[in-house]
C-alpha cells in the first residue's frame, strides 16, 4: 500500500519551487522504495474492491505529482522568470477587458496576475455585452473606467445603458456613447433624466450612427432642452468634448474644456461660431468633415481663441456650398497656432473654383513662420483626378510638407489658380510674398519653402492647368531651391518656365540649383503629342530627336545668362547622365541616376553632341 504520509511530502515538495531541483530524484527513489512492498500487500488483499480503492487513490496522487511535474517544467521557459510586475505591464499592451481575457486562459499564473491587476479591466467597449460589462467593472475594482457603450433609442435601450453606467458612474473617466438614433436631443433629455453624478469625468462623447438634421428641440416637443452643465454638473474634471454625426448641445460649455472635436456633420454656421466662443479656452480644436453651412455673408463677431495651440481641420464634401467654409475662417483669431494641419479636399464637380474665394474682410495665416516650429518646407503638386485609377483632368492637388509630414492638402481647381496666386495684386514683381490663398480667408506661408515637386502617375498636360499662369505660381515661390519633375513630359514643364522667365531683374526661382529630371514611363506618343499641342510653352516642342535636350541646354544657357545657373542635374541612369561632371560653382559632382527604378525611363535620349554641349555648358 502507498505511503500516503511520503507521497503527500512528495506533493508538498512539488509545490515548493524552491525545491524543485529535487523533485524527480525524490520521485525516483520514493517508487523504487515504495513498489515492491506495494506489490506484496496487494497479492494479500482478499477483496478487489478494496484494491481497487487504493488504486484509485494511487492514481489520484501519482497525477497529482505529474501535475506539479508540469509546473515546475514550465517555470524552465524563460517568460516565466519573469518577475510579475513585468508580465503585468507586458498584459496592459493587450489592451483592457475582453482582450486580456484569452492571455487569462493560459496558464494558472497568467490567470492569477491578470485577475489581480485591476487596471487591465478598466476599459469597457461597445461590443462588450451586459454581463461581460458588469464583470469587467466588479474586476477592475475602484480603478478609474473607460467605459463605451451602446444606446438604442428605438429598443428602450437606455435602460441597459443605466444598469451597466449607474452603478459606477463614480469612477468613469471616459463616457464614450453610440446612439442608435436620428434624435440626439431626445437621448440628451432621457440622459439628464438619469441624474449620475460623475466626478471624475475628463472626456464626453457621442456618436449618432443615424443622421437626422432636423433633430432640434424645437422638432416635435418634448420639452425644454437641458443646458450642459445640468447633465455633466458634476464633473469638474471634464476637458474634452467629442460629437460625432451629433449637433451639440446649444447652451454655454463650460470654460474648463479645453478639446473639442466635431465630426461628420453639417453645422449652422452661427451656431458654430456660438460654441466655440463658449469655450475661449480651447487648447485643441478638430473638425472634421464638420462643413460649416450659411448663405449670408453677414458681418458676425470675431471669435478669439487665445490659447488654441493645435487645429486639425478636413473637409471633403460640399453641402449646397463652400461659403460657410470661407466664413468660418473669416471670424476666427488664432494668434497661437501651432501644431496645424488643414485638408480642404472638395469634389471639384460641386462648386466653382471662385466660390473659395468670396471677398473676405479678414483672413488667418496657417504655418506663420514667426510663430510656429511646423513650417512648410516643400510643396508637392499632385495631378489626380477626384476618381481614382482615372487620368486628371482640371484640377490638381497640393501637397505642404514639414519634415515630410503632410501638413496641408487642398484640391485646386483651374479656374481658381490665379486666386491661389497672389501675385497680380503687386505692382513690383519682387514685391510678390510667398503665400498661397488656400481660400480668401486661410493664407499658407512659404516663406521658408525649399523644394518643390511636380507629379503625374498618368500622363497629365501641365500647361493645360497652368495656361498663362506659370509666372504668377512660380513667382509665389522664390525660395525654392530643389526642383524635381516626375512626369510624363518634362520638358513641357522646363520650356513654360523657360518661356515665361523674361524679366532679368526678378527671374522666376531665383534661389533654384538642383533640378531632377524624371519620365514617367505610362505614357505613350499619342498623349505626348496632345500633351505638346495643349499650350504647355514648350516653345516650339516637337517630336524630332534630341528635343529634350534642346529644351534642356537652352533653359541653363538662360539661366546661366542670368547670373543664377542651375548647380546639380539629376536624371535616370543612361549613357549621357550618369557621366561625372562638374558643377556650374566649379566643383566635382556626378549626374546621378536611378538605375533600375521601376516607373522611370531616360529623359535624356539627346545626340552625342548634344552631350557634349551640355558637358560644356556645366563646366563652364
Amino acid at each position: 500500500m502507498p505511503n500516503p504520509t511520503l507521497s503527500s511530502d512528495l506533493k508538498m515538495s512539488c509545490l515548493d519551487f524552491s525545491t524543485g531541483h529535487l523533485l524527480v530524484l525524490r520521485l525516483a527513489r520514493a517508487l523504487a522504495f515504495e513498489f515492491p512492498n506495494t506489490r506484496e500487500t496487494c497479492l494479500n488483499y482478499s477483496s478487489s474492491a478494496i484494491l481497487a480503492n487504493e488504486l484509485a487513490e494511487a492514481e489520484t496522487l501519482i497525477s497529482g505529482v505529474l501535475h506539479d511535474v508540469a509546473i515546475l517544467r514550465s517555470h524552465l521557459h524563460p517568460i516565466n522568470r519573469l518577475p510579475t510586475e513585468l508580465l503585468a505591464h507586458i498584459f496592459d499592451f493587450l489592451g483592457s477587458g475582453a482582450h486580456v481575457v484569452p492571455a487569462s486562459h493560459v496558464c494558472q499564473r497568467w490567470r492569477s496576475i491578470i485577475l489581480s491587476t485591476p487596471s487591465l479591466w478598466s476599459i469597457i467597449r461597445e461590443d462588450d455585452d451586459i454581463q461581460a460589462a458588469q464583470c469587467f467593472m466588479q474586476r477592475s475594482k475602484s480603478m478609474p473606467l473607460d467605459v463605451s457603450t451602446p444606446v438604442y433609442m428605438r429598443q428602450d435601450g437606455l435602460k441597459a445603458f443605466h444598469s451597466i453606467v449607474a452603478p459606477h458612474a463614480s469612477r468613469i473617466r471616459r463616457l464614450h456613447i453610440v446612439v442608435y438614433g436620428d434624435r440626439v436631443y431626445d437621448f440628451y433629455r432621457s440622459l439628464s433624466a438619469c441624474g449620475f453624478k460623475m466626478p471624475l469625468l475628463e472626456h464626453f462623447s457621442i456618436h449618432m450612427i443615424e443622421y437626422g438634421f432636423p433633430d432640434d428641440s424645437r422638432d416635435g416637443g418634448g420639452g425644454s432642452l437641458p443646458p450642459l452643465h445640468s447633465l455633466l454638473n458634476d464633473s469638474q474634471s471634464l476637458t474634452q468634448l467629442t460629437f460625432r454625426g451629433a449637433l451639440p448641445l446649444q447652451t454655454d460649455f463650460s470654460s474648463a474644456i479645453t478639446s473639442l472635436t466635431l465630426a461628420d456633420r453639417v453645422f449652422d454656421l452661427d451656431a458654430l461660431l456660438g460654441c466655440l466662443a463658449a469655450a475661449p479656452h480651447l487648447d485643441y480644436l478638430a473638425l472634421l468633415d464638420s462643413v460649416p453651412h450659411t448663405f449670408e455673408c453677414t458681418p458676425r463677431s470675431v471669435v478669439a481663441l487665445s490659447k488654441l495651440r493645435e487645429l486639425h481641420w478636413f473637409q471633403g464634401r460640399v453641402f449646397d456650398n463652400v461659403l460657410g467654409t470661407v466664413k468660418l475662417f473669416e471670424h476666427l483669431l488664432l494668434p497661437n497656432l501651432e501644431n496645424t494641419q488643414f485638408f480642404l479636399l472638395l469634389d471639384p464637380t460641386k462648386y466653382s473654383g471662385f466660390d473659395l474665394y468670396d471677398p473676405s474682410h479678414r483672413s488667418i495665416t496657417l504655418f506663420d513662420s514667426t510663430t510656429t516650429t511646423s513650417k512648410i518646407t516643400e510643396l508637392h503638386l499632385e495631378a489626380t483626378n477626384y476618381a481614382p485609377g482615372k487620368p486628371a483632368k482640371n484640377n490638381i492637388v497640393f501637397h505642404g510638407l514639414h519634415n515630410h509630414e503632410t501638413r496641408f492638402s487642398v484640391r485646386v481647381h483651374r479656374t481658381s489658380l490665379e486666386s491661389l496666386c497672389p501675385y497680380s495684386s503687386f505692382s513690383d514683381p519682387a514685391d510678390a510674398i510667398a503665400t498661397l490663398f488656400l481660400t480668401s480667408s486661410v493664407h499658407v506661408d512659404l516663406s521658408n519653402l525649399t523644394q518643390l515637386t511636380l507629379t503625374s502617375p498618368l500622363p497629365y498636360s501641365w500647361g493645360r492647368f497652368f495656361r498663362t499662369s506659370w509666372a504668377r505660381f512660380f513667382r509665389c515661390l522664390p525660395t525654392v531651391k530643389v526642383l524635381r519633375l516626375f512626369v510624363s513630359t518634362p520638358e513641357d514643364i522646363i520650356g513654360a518656365l523657360l518661356n515665361a522667365d523674361n524679366t532679368p531683374s526678378s527671374p522666376l526661382l531665383p534661389n533654384l540649383q538642383t533640378l531632377y529630371i524624371f519620365r514617367c514611363c505610362n505614357t505613350n506618343n499619342n498623349n505626348n503629342n496632345n500633351n505638346n499641342n495643349s499650350g504647355g510653352g514648350g516653345g516650339g516642342i516637337n517630336d524630332s530627336v534630341g528635343v529634350e535636350g534642346n529644351v534642356l541646354l537652352r533653359f541653363l544657357k538662360h539661366r546661366s545668362d542670368f547670373g543664377i545657373p542651375i548647380e546639380t542635374i539629376i536624371c535616370p541612369s543612361s549613357p549621357v547622365t550618369a557621366a561625372t561632371t562638374t558643377t556650374a560653382n566649379g566643383q566635382s559632382g556626378e549626374r546621378k541616376g536611378r538605375g533600375g527604378c521601376e516607373g522611370v525611363e531616360g529623359f535624356m535620349t539627346s545626340t552625342v553632341h548634344e552631350a557634349a554641349l551640355l558637358e560644356q555648358h556645366l563646366i563652364n
